[in-house]
């Protein structure tokens, strides 16, 4: 059980998280039946406020457990003990823990929430750890997946895991998500840091809470839909999410944020100085047979014919084989090629050939090259680099 940082009841300090953590446990602790009294749980509910429900909760766990004498007729003071009131380590807090029924014996809350939750096993953790190892990641990064993962278990009692789609991405994947039309991404094919292995998406997956009446939510989704239904990230959730983001980008972990709003997301280096246009165009030019520039999100090439670079459009549209390629383009590119072509014969230049307008054929077939460029990209993935 996590240890209470100060006392809780009448007179209390009663710290939010504290309030909440003895709150839960009266709500989880049966109280047996008495004369005129039927049995069932201390506390109704919790909200991490001590209020008089929870000082009367204290009291009748105190007048059955603690301070009362062994046959339970008459109630007695006893040391260490103070009516109303739970202490760090005192008799009654000793009493909570002996009562508090087994499968709610390592309830937790985080420091200035005051949602209880079931800590995670050993092995929960290690399944999700063992998930995480199967997942591709750039190997540099790997490492601090599992660190976060085992740290956040550590120091919370939580088992992380990773968020479907939250590896590595293939370019499809990531053309998928943003032509999805659910907000999740606005990169495009080789414009995300998941698209190199050195990004994860982590989450809550199975994380168990307590609703204020007890109920414990078996079936939390990585993203928090459950305590968070209009993922909103404020309250609660919020404290959950800033949690783990503290812990993956503390000196152990040393990872990166993302996007503010990108709550699961971190990531291998920080997004300072890095535009991901021009690191995609460098990857593009080592990997094929043109050489490509990009910036905002925008590229253009020399279709590999040595001259001047042609805009073409988004990642998105070469992905889908929509580029904007046209038929004047070609064949300045061409034209230009010929021209070094003929200034490199013995001789002298001589004015090339008038060539044929490409048509249709030839743009499609420009369109599909390019798609084929960014294919190869996508197989050279590890290749990236943030500069």
């Amino acid at each position: 059980m996590q240890n209470l940082t100060g006392a809780v009841g009448e007179n209390a300090a009663n710290v939010g998280h504290d309030v909440a953590l003895i709150q839960a446990i009266l709500v989880k602790t049966q109280q047996p039946a008495q004369a005129g009294r039927a049995p069932g749980p201390y506390l109704a509910s919790y909200d991490g406020v001590s209020g008089a429900g929870t000082v009367n909760a204290i009291r009748q766990f105190q007048g059955d457990h603690v301070l009362v004498n062994a046959d339970r007729t008459q109630s007695v003071p006893v040391a260490n003990a103070t009516a109303g009131q739970v202490r760090p380590g005192d008799v009654t807090w000793v009493k909570l823990l002996e009562k508090v029924p087994a499968a709610f014996s390592d309830l937790r809350v985080l420091e200035t929430g005051k949602t209880v939750y079931v800590a995670a096993t050993r092995d929960q953790v290690t399944a999700k750890i063992s998930a995480a190892s199967a997942l591709t990641f750039a190997p540099a990064f790997r490492m601090r997946v599992t660190t976060l993962m085992n740290r956040m278990f550590e120091l919370h009692g939580i088992a992380l895991g990773v968020c479907r789609q939250g590896d590595r991405r293939t370019f499809q994947t990531q053309y998928e998500l943003l032509t999805s039309g659910r907000g999740v991404t606005n990169a495009g094919p080789g414009e995300s840091n998941h698209n190199f292995g050195m990004a994860v998406d982590i989450g809550f997956d199975g994380l168990r809470w307590l609703r204020a009446n007890g109920e414990v939510v078996t079936n939390e989704t990585s993203w928090l839909h459950r305590l968070d239904p209009n993922q909103r990230a404020t309250g609660e959730a919020l404290i959950f999410w800033e949690a783990m983001r503290t812990i993956g980008t503390g000196g152990t972990v040393g990872a990166f944020r993302g996007p503010v709003a990108d709550r699961p997301h971190l990531q291998n280096w920080s997004d300072a100085g890095v535009g991901m246009a021009d690191r995609l165009a460098n990857l593009l030019t080592i990997s094929g047979t043109m050489r490509w520039r990009g910036t905002r999100g925008s590229y253009s090439t020399d279709f590999g014919l040595g001259g001047d670079y042609h805009a073409v459009g988004s990642a998105a549209q070469i992905w889908a084989g929509n580029a904007q390629v046209n038929a004047d383009m070609i064949a300045r590119a061409r034209a230009a090629q010929a021209q070094r072509a003929a200034a490199l014969r013995p001789g002298g230049a001589q004015p090339p050939a008038r060539a044929a307008l490409p048509g249709a054929v030839d743009i499609a077939a420009m369109r599909a090259e390019l798609r084929r460029q960014f294919e190869l990209a996508d197989a050279n993935w590890a290749a990236w680099t943030p500069r």
